[in-house]
């Protein structure tokens, strides 16, 4: 465990968190509703993120779900991909672009063809691992987004009672 946890806090350092926690902050404040959406294990993260949000009081929805409103041109798209090159995922953040919405992606290539069709990017710099798969970079995400979760609830001094009055009672 501890070869993947020191391999986890070596990419966590590459990362400009300030810059881009202030960069998911801004556009996620100026946004009505947020998207989010990842494909396999990044989809999981993308939920994680996504119940958070809702938590800490801003309309947030996991694309898919049967209630997932319409996306409009007051709304964010984050979709989280470490390759960057899935058609779901691509043909999706086309359809944000014709409805004028904010696209922002969270990968690990800077070069793919959805993050040139974002508005934005967050790049997580998780190239090489000796886990299986996109591990490192999905743990990497995780923790990225929690931490900007916490930063959120600070800036914007989110009280702990609207985060508990939001969370639900039917566990």
């Amino acid at each position: 465990m501890g070869n993947i946890i020191n391999e986890v806090l070596k990419a966590i350092e590459k990362i400009k968190k300030k810059e881009e926690f202030e960069k998911l902050e801004k556009l996620i404040s100026k946004s009505e509703k947020i998207f989010v959406y990842g494909i396999g294990r990044s989809g999981f993260i993308g939920r994680c993120f996504c119940m958070r949000l809702y938590h800490i009081g801003l309309n947030s929805f996991f694309l898919g779900e049967t209630t997932t409103p319409r996306f409009t041109d007051k709304d964010l798209m984050i979709f989280i991909s470490a390759s960057g090159e899935k058609n779901t995922l691509f043909q999706l953040a086309k359809i944000c672009k014709r409805e004028r919405g904010k696209i922002l992606t969270i990968t690990s290539n800077k070069k793919s063809k959805l993050a040139k069709i974002s508005d934005n990017l967050i790049y997580i710099p998780t190239k090489k691992s000796f886990q299986f798969g996109n591990s490192l970079f999905e743990q990497v995400c995780f923790l990225f987004l929690e931490e900007f979760v916490q930063f959120y609830i600070e800036k914007n001094r989110i009280s702990i009672n609207l985060i508990k009055q939001r969370h639900t009672n039917l566990e």
